[in-house]
This record gives structure tokens, C-alpha cells and sequence, in this order.
């Protein structure tokens, strides 16, 4: 390890580090010096930036899949997947 990194090590987050708590960070489930640490992290790493935001929208998308009112399926649907169910079951 060099001397900057020495230095630097209590005040930015490595790499692998961000990697590690980037869901934490998202979901703000970090201590306020990890978090900074984090925040530091990501103001001058793009890579650790990119798989931020790739991490955000799958975020995103996956809680819009879960807020998506359905509603119940026609009872005809219903019928025809049972008695496919029971068909294949034989």
C-alpha cells in the first residue's frame, strides 16, 4: 500500500468496499462516516457511479413490478388453468 493510499483510507472508501455496500447505501442502512466515506468514493469513481445507478433502476423497475395492481384473474382463466393442471397431473 502507498503512502496516499494510507492517508486517504479513513476518509474514502475503496472499490470493493462500494461494492460490497452499495444496496446498504441505497437503501440508507449505513453509519454517517461509512456513508460519507461512500459518498467520496463516488464523486471520483465512474465505474463505482455506473453500477450505482444500474443498481438504482433495477431498483426501481423491480418495485414498480411489485405496485402493479392486477387485480384477480376472470374466472374462465381460472377453470382453464386448473383443468390444465389436472389434465398434465394424469
Amino acid at each position: 500500500m502507498n503512502v496516499l493510499s494510507l492517508l486517504t483510507k479513513p476518509w474514502i472508501a475503496t472499490c470493493r468496499e462500494t461494492r460490497d455496500r452499495l444496496s446498504d447505501y441505497l437503501e440508507g442502512d449505513l453509519g454517517a462516516r461509512t456513508r460519507t466515506r461512500i459518498m467520496r468514493h463516488l464523486a471520483g469513481c465512474k465505474h463505482c457511479r455506473a453500477l450505482l445507478e444500474s443498481l438504482t433502476r433495477a431498483l426501481e423497475q423491480l418495485r414498480a413490478l411489485g405496485s402493479i395492481d392486477q387485480g384477480s384473474p376472470e374466472p374462465a382463466t381460472v377453470r382453464a388453468v386448473i383443468e390444465r393442471i389436472e389434465r398434465e397431473g394424469r
